[in-house]
C-alpha cells in the first residue's frame, strides 16, 4: 500500500477549498473584460435564488441581494445573514478607567450608555475581527491594550462570533448584517448621546474590514475606516457597494499584505481599495513568514502559544497587517510609504523622496502630508486627502522587517562606478555596506540581498535598504566590501588569470528621509562620500574600500 504524504501547504489548501466551495481563484485571469459579471447577462440564470429579493431586520433597516451582487468567477452564490441572534452581534467598551475588564453596550438599552464608562467627547475607535475569529483572539486583546495606552480613546470590540464561523460564503453573507448592527450603533449614538461620526475610526480585519465599509455606507461623515489586509475571495474585482471602497468614510486607509491569488494561497485583495493603500514588502509575501526559511511554528508555539503558532501556519502573511498596525499605534519609528507605480522602482530609489509623495502607513495615517484638516470643525481626527485623485489608485511602498520591531528606517545607497582603463566592462558580484554617522553604526547591509548583481564600470547602481537604526543626519564614513561572483552558466563571467574581478568606484552617496510634519518641507539628508586624495576606489575580489564625506576636499 502506498503512504500519501501531505505538507503543510497541501493541508492549508484543503481546508481552504474545504471552506470555500467553489473559489473565484482565477477571475482577473479568465475575464479581463468582466464578461461573467450577472449583471451584464441578459437571461434568467436559475443560480440566482435570490436576485431581486429584500429582508429587513428590524430597526437596522433592509438588504437586497441584485445582480450586481454576483459574478461567474469573483462571488458565484450569495445568501442572506442568519437571523440576529444566531449572529448576535455585541459591542464591548474599554477605556482607561475599564482597560481589562470590558463593559457591554447595547444602544437599545439606554442604561448600559449612560451607566458605561463611553463619553461622547473622546475619540472612538472600533475593531472588528474576521473570518474564523472572535473577541478573544490575542491580536484583539493586543490591539485594544495598545489603543487604551495610546490616548484617552472609548475602545469599542465588536463581537461577532456568532457569524464568523464557516462556511466562508455564509460569513460574507453575515458582514453585511454585522455592518448594520454597527451603522445603528454608531447612529443611535450621535442621535441620543451626542457622539460626532467624525470621531470615530473603524478598524477592521480580513471580512471585518468589508464589514466596516458596509457599516460607513449607512454613516453620514464617518470619520476614518483602517483595513487591515481586506478579504479577497468574494469581494476582489467586484463593483463597490460590494467591497470596501473611498466613499466609505472620509479617511479609508488599507494595509495589503498577503495579496497573492487565494489559489496561491493568498486571503487579501491586491487591488486598491482606500484613499491611501499600502504595500508593505510588495504587500504579497511578508519577511519571515516562509515556513521553508527555519523552525517558525516550533519558536512561535514558545514564545506566543498554540493560537498564534495555528495563525502563523494557517495565514502569517494575512495577519501581518494586524502586527503591523499594531506596532505603529504607540511605536516611535514611523511607517513612511513612498508613492510608486511599482515596488521595483520603489527598490530602485526612483520614488524615495516625498516629492513623488509619501504617507503614513497605520495608526498616524491620518498625520501623513497630504492630508488637510477639515476647517468646518475643530475635532482632532477629521482629516481627509486633499487631493484625491491623486490618491485614490495609487500604491504606497515601503519594506519592514521579519520580527519586531517590524518598523525600519530607510536608505537609499547609490554607487557611481569609474571606468579606468584596464577595468572590465562590467563585472557582476555581492556587495555589502557599512554606515557610521555620528549616532551610530549600522554593519553589513547586504546591497544584492535576491542575487549576485551585474555591474557596468562608468555606470551607477542604486537600491533601498532597511535597518532598525536612525543614523539620523549626516553619513560620515561608509565602507564597501565587494566579493566577486563567477557563474559556470555564463563563461564571460569566469575570470581566473586573463580577467580583472576588480570594482573601480567613483564615490557613494547615502540618502536619508524624515516624513515632514503637516505644512513643513520633507526633510532629506543626502551624504556623498569618496576616496581620500583620489578619484576613485579600487576593491578587490573578497576586499572592501573606505569612503569619506570630504569630497570637496
Amino acid at each position: 500500500m502506498r503512504r500519501l504524504y501531505l505538507t503543510d501547504r497541501h493541508l492549508r489548501v484543503m481546508l481552504w477549498c474545504i471552506l470555500l466551495g467553489l473559489q473565484p481563484a482565477f477571475g482577473g485571469i479568465l475575464d479581463p473584460f468582466n464578461w461573467a459579471r450577472s449583471d451584464r447577462i441578459e437571461v434568467n440564470i436559475p443560480w440566482l435564488p435570490f436576485e431581486n429579493e429584500t429582508r429587513c431586520y428590524d430597526e437596522l433597516g433592509c438588504l437586497n441581494i441584485t445582480r450586481s451582487w454576483y459574478h461567474l468567477i469573483h462571488r458565484p452564490f450569495n445568501v442572506f445573514p442568519l437571523p440576529r441572534v444566531v449572529v448576535n452581534t455585541r459591542f464591548i467598551l474599554y477605556t482607561k478607567s475599564n482597560p481589562t475588564d470590558g463593559q457591554l453596550l447595547n444602544v437599545n438599552v439606554n442604561k448600559t450608555i449612560v451607566k458605561s464608562n463611553f463619553s461622547p467627547r473622546r475619540l472612538t475607535k472600533m475593531i472588528i475581527h474576521g473570518f474564523i475569529d472572535t473577541p478573544l483572539s490575542n491580536w484583539v486583546s493586543e490591539m485594544k491594550d495598545e489603543l487604551v495606552k495610546a490616548g484617552d480613546f472609548n475602545v469599542v470590540v465588536v463581537d461577532w462570533a456568532g457569524g464568523s464561523l464557516p462556511l466562508y460564503t455564509q460569513a460574507t453573507a453575515n458582514t453585511r448584517l454585522v455592518g448594520l448592527e454597527v451603522a445603528h450603533f454608531v447612529n443611535t449614538l450621535q442621535k441620543e448621546h451626542g457622539l460626532n461620526p467624525l470621531d470615530v475610526h473603524i478598524i477592521g480585519h480580513s471580512l471585518g474590514a468589508h464589514t466596516a465599509g458596509y457599516a460607513g455606507e449607512r454613516i453620514q461623515d464617518l470619520g476614518r475606516i483602517t483595513g487591515l489586509d481586506p478579504a479577497e475571495p468574494y469581494f476582489q474585482g467586484m463593483p463597490t457597494n460590494v467591497r470596501l471602497d473611498p466613499t466609505d468614510a472620509k479617511l479609508v486607509d488599507v494595509i495589503h499584505t498577503d495579496g497573492k491569488s487565494i489559489f496561491l494561497l493568498g486571503y487579501g485583495m491586491s487591488q486598491p481599495v482606500g484613499h491611501l493603500d499600502f504595500y508593505p514588502n510588495n504587500g504579497k509575501e511578508q519577511p519571515g513568514c516562509d515556513l521553508t526559511e527555519g523552525p517558525l511554528i516550533p519558536l512561535t508555539l514558545v514564545k506566543q502559544g498554540l493560537e498564534e503558532a495555528s495563525r502563523v501556519l494557517v495565514a502569517c502573511n494575512h495577519v501581518r497587517a494586524i502586527k503591523l498596525f499594531t506596532e505603529s499605534i504607540n511605536g516611535k519609528c514611523p511607517y513612511i510609504g513612498h508613492q510608486c507605480p511599482s515596488y521595483q522602482h520603489f527598490l530602485d530609489g526612483k520614488c524615495f523622496h516625498c516629492g513623488h509623495g509619501c504617507a503614513v502607513m497605520g495608526f498616524h495615517a491620518d498625520s501623513s502630508p497630504g492630508l488637510i484638516t477639515n476647517k468646518d470643525n475643530e475635532t482632532e481626527n477629521e482629516v481627509y486627502p486633499s487631493e484625491e485623485q491623486e490618491t485614490i489608485g495609487a500604491k504606497y511602498f515601503l519594506n519592514t522587517g521579519k520580527e519586531l520591531p517590524y518598523c525600519q528606517r530607510h536608505y537609499k545607497v547609490s554607487i557611481h562606478l569609474a571606468n579606468p582603463k584596464g577595468a572590465e566592462s562590467w563585472v557582476q558580484g555581492f556587495l555589502k555596506v557599512t554606515l557610521m554617522s555620528e549616532k551610530g553604526v549600522i554593519r553589513g547591509m547586504d546591497l544584492t540581498p535576491t542575487n549576485y548583481v551585474k555591474l557596468e564600470h562608468g555606470s551607477s547602481y542604486t537600491i533601498v535598504v532597511t535597518h532598525p537604526m536612525d543614523l539620523g543626519g549626516k553619513i560620515r564614513k561608509v565602507e564597501l566590501s565587494w566579493e566577486y561572483d563567477m557563474n559556470v552558466l555564463e563563461p564571460r563571467s569566469l575570470c581566473i588569470l586573463w580577467c580583472n574581478d576588480r570594482l573601480y568606484v567613483k564615490n557613494v552617496i547615502v540618502d536619508q528621509m524624515e516624513l515632514p510634519s503637516r505644512g513643513k518641507r520633507n526633510v532629506d539628508f543626502s551624504s556623498k562620500l569618496c576616496t581620500p586624495k583620489r578619484e576613485f576606489a579600487e576593491i578587490p575580489n573578497r576586499g572592501s574600500a573606505s569612503f569619506y564625506d570630504n569630497c570637496g576636499r
